[in-house]
């Protein structure tokens, strides 16, 4: 299902302590004929990354364990609102991909938090899902020093009052929460302030990025 994810293994020499092992959410669709992972890599990345960035065609990864409840609810009409922080944009892609192959207009609005305008990604899925489907993305950059002065997006952190200027009816939508652990929290904790049940938010966490 859109936004599940799976345990991949890439066996490499020299593994340090993490292991050859992570878990990634497909960033493809069910729809699509092929695999898609969205990954971000650092400089003092860890063995596992180096090695996923030196994969040629001949490079095996091992794929198992399709898995996760972070999916879209069963209700077609329930409102939602998806809150994605950097790499945790990943899931969405997968979900939104889904909904335009399918053509499948539901209620939901994204939020995009990104450092920099160049840490965007999908953003072709993203314009088409508005473009056919109506699903509309709010991009938010927090570092304003790089900012091009074309950007025509919201600068700063995702607030409650850009929500609730966003989203009127925001007590009445499921929060899906996708991003580093830290981000995800704080997102977590800001919506008990605007009071959102604890049971209309899925968190998607991105433990362990490098």
């Amino acid at each position: 299902a859109p936004g599940q994810y799976m345990e991949w293994t890439l066996g490499h020499n020299d593994p340090d302590g993490r292991g050859n092992r992570r878990y990634f959410t497909l960033a493809s669709s069910p729809t699509e004929d092929t695999l898609r992972l969205g990954v971000k890599f650092y400089p003092q990345s860890s063995s596992f990354k180096h090695a996923m960035l030196a994969m040629d065609g001949q490079t095996e990864i091992v794929a198992a364990q399709l898995a996760g409840d972070f999916v879209l609810p069963s209700d077609a009409a329930q409102p939602c609102v998806f809150i994605a922080g950097g790499i945790g944009i990943t899931p969405f892609r997968s979900m939104l991909k889904y909904l335009l192959d399918t053509r499948q207009r539901r209620p939901i609005t994204l939020f995009y938090a990104n450092r920099r305008v160049e840490d965007i990604v999908y953003r072709d899925v993203l314009d088409q899902a508005y473009y056919d489907l109506g699903i509309k993305t709010i991009y938010t950059i927090s570092d304003t020093s790089s900012l091009p002065q074309s950007w025509r997006g919201r600068v700063g952190r995702i607030s409650p009052q850009l929500i609730m200027a966003e989203v009127p009816h925001y007590q009445q939508c499921v929060f899906y929460l996708s991003g580093p652990p830290s981000m995800v929290e704080s997102f977590r904790d800001m919506l008990a302030q605007m009071h959102v049940p604890a049971s209309q938010i899925r968190t998607d966490l991105f433990a362990g990025l490098s």
